[in-house]
């Protein structure tokens, strides 16, 4: 619903800004001075519109950017303040000043030389309006081309969490920690047409693709998955994403995943354990119980077979039921001065919902960690 609101406010925003800036320049080309002021008058009213619009564009976007690092995301937050400062700044005060000249008949130098500012802010907003659209259409996965796989099986992986086996499509081929978009295909009995981006839990040199989900919502998209035949056609588009490792670092490599954040360090997990390159690294997995906690169990078995890998798995809720020894309670700077030597010389990749993101990077800036060796994904919804 969040992405939904972004992207509706943002394409009002932009399509109220083209409207200010062609009517301005076809008025002025065309129009009589009588039509210029009725312009200006139209835009001053406008405003009203827009920066409602831009407000709901800027905070939406804030907040679905938080705890996310990768490139589109990045370049879209640097675009945000340029955008919101030539709105209150120019075209706010341009659209006051040249409304109230205008309504004065005061075409003088000064009503030009402001209008060319007016227009010169416009026409960068309109650029990185633009440019935002296109990434955020980039980040959905709706710009790229879609293909049909079959679903080969599915298992329940842990409480509440459904591990779905797809066909790989001919040609297809992903870096260990991106994305697909996955769609339910035409012609089935609810959901047609719904889709959502999840993180590849395979490895590249695998069969099939593996993605893994909750099933805490009762959107139609989950239920259509879980009660789906084996068979059944689906589309996905991709590989998305570049949250990817940085094989050029001899650098320690510390994942911090929270509950299905899981997902993209399998697929890299895995691809490392193939290719026998699972060295100096560390993982860091937050759960409420071991119940809940998808795919445990291989990773148990990778760290024993690994005496480069090291999983930290730790549950927040364990009760007197729970037959669980390992850590406990919430990761914090002092679980990982337990078991990492030095906290500062690793890279670190964290994935989670927003909260468990958020902590993460703080802790580590407040330890002592470049922002620079903190690479952030955050998963909402799924």
């Amino acid at each position: 619903m969040k992405t939904r609101i972004h992207a509706i406010a943002g394409a009002i925003g932009l399509f109220m800004i083209f409207l200010f800036w062609t009517s301005t320049v076809l008025s002025e080309l065309f129009g009589s001075y009588e039509t210029v002021a009725a312009v200006k008058g139209w835009i001053l009213y406008g405003m009203f519109i827009l920066i409602p619009a831009m407000a709901i564009v800027g905070g939406s976007g804030m907040s679905l950017g938080a705890g996310r690092s990768e490139s589109l995301v990045s370049a879209k937050k640097k675009r945000m303040p340029i955008i919101a400062a030539n709105g209150i700044l120019i075209l706010l005060p341009m659209a006051f000043l040249l409304e109230s000249k205008a309504s004065a008949g005061n075409f003088d130098t000064i009503f030009y030389a402001l209008q060319g500012v007016e227009l010169i802010a416009g026409a960068t907003n309109l650029t990185l309006m633009g440019l935002n659209m296109r990434d955020g259409i980039r980040l959905t996965g709706r710009s790229s081309q879609a293909t049909s796989t079959t679903l080969l099986g599915r298992e329940m992986v842990a409480h509440g969490t459904l591990a779905l086996r797809l066909s790989k499509p001919a040609g297809f081929t992903f870096t260990p920690g991106q994305a697909i978009r996955l769609t339910i295909a035409p012609g089935s009995e609810k959901a047609t047409g719904e889709a959502r981006v999840l993180s590849i839990a395979s490895a590249p040199h695998e069969p099939g693709i593996t993605v893994i989900t909750r099933l805490r919502d009762a959107s139609d998209f989950k239920q259509a998955l879980k009660g789906m035949p084996e068979g059944k056609e689906l589309e996905i588009a991709g590989p998305l994403g570049n949250f990817t490792k940085d094989e050029t670092q001899d650098r320690p490599t510390v994942f911090l995943a929270g509950g299905i954040g899981i997902t993209p360090f399998l697929s890299m997990i895995r691809d490392a354990d193939h290719s026998g390159q699972l060295t100096k690294t560390s993982l860091f997995y937050s759960n409420r119980t071991p119940a809940d906690s998808a795919m445990l169990n291989e990773l148990q078995d990778l760290d024993a077979a690994n005496s480069g890998f090291q999983l930290v798995a730790t549950m927040s809720d364990v009760g007197d039921s729970d037959d669980w020894s390992g850590e406990t309670g919430w990761i914090d700077e002092a679980m990982l001065r337990r078991h990492l030597e030095n906290l500062t010389g690793p890279i670190y990749y964290c994935v989670g919902p927003g909260a468990f993101v958020s902590a993460m990077a703080d802790a580590l800036t407040k330890a002592g960690v470049r922002k620079e060796d903190i690479r952030l994904e955050q998963f909402s919804g799924y």
